[in-house]
């Protein structure tokens, strides 16, 4: 039953943000629609694939590291790809001629700046501050991740949210504040993912084995 929710949700999802996508008058826009729209879509897929599988037995026992494992990675492509826009930016301002004319208003050093910070900060330091968490929390509390796959959802999206971000500061789309660029669409889904993660992270905490809290959490 709640895997049909949740398929009606995603649809629903993908319908409004097609219908918004269809109304937009920016590129910006548009591309963010289509972002959820191929989010939503690909959840959508794999949810249905899943319908009248067994439901496979989880060990409340054993440590959640999928989750860690993916933000690992995660962090080191974002930090590769977000050194590597730092390099380029670094020989703009050298050689001038690497703003090259067809790429004006996209990939001018104006635009790729706020993508290099925001990409090392964000992507890089924010997926490495999610995975540390969920691996801290668990050794701290002896527990496993609170709230079944809500974890892999903080993860998933908070890439989308890295992607909508991206995009904007590349497609001019942004509020012009320095490291809070990203428009209210996107500090919306981010709003969203926030909390998400705050409730695994105080649900482990709520219900830990371990009697004491260290310390170590509190730096999250």
């Amino acid at each position: 039953m709640w895997d049909y929710v949740k398929l009606a949700v995603l649809g629903l999802v993908v319908v409004v943000a097609a219908v918004a996508a269809s109304m937009a008058r920016d590129l910006a826009y548009f591309v963010h629609m289509l972002v959820i729209i191929l989010a939503a879509g690909a959840t959508f897929i794999w949810v249905l694939r899943r319908i009248g599988e067994p439901v496979p037995v989880v060990n409340q026992n054993e440590y959640m590291d999928g989750p860690v494992r993916y933000g690992v990675i995660a962090t080191a492509f974002w930090g590769v790809v977000g050194f590597l826009v730092g390099v380029f930016i670094a020989f703009q301002l050298a050689f001038p001629q690497l703003n090259f004319e067809w790429s004006q208003g996209y990939l001018n050093f104006g635009r790729l700046r706020p993508l290099h910070t925001s990409a090392v900060i964000f992507a890089f330091g924010g997926n490495a501050l999610i995975a540390t968490a969920f691996h801290v929390v668990q050794r701290t509390s002896a527990a496993r991740l609170w709230g079944g796959g809500l974890a892999w959802f903080v993860f998933w999206g908070y890439q989308v949210f890295i992607v909508m971000a991206a995009t904007g500061y590349v497609l001019g789309s942004t509020q012009g504040n320095e490291y809070a660029e990203p428009e209210w669409l996107t500090d919306l889904w981010l709003t969203i993912v926030w909390v998400a993660f705050l409730l695994v992270f105080m649900g482990t905490i709520i219900k830990r084995r371990e009697p004491h809290i260290y310390v170590a959490n509190w730096f999250y």
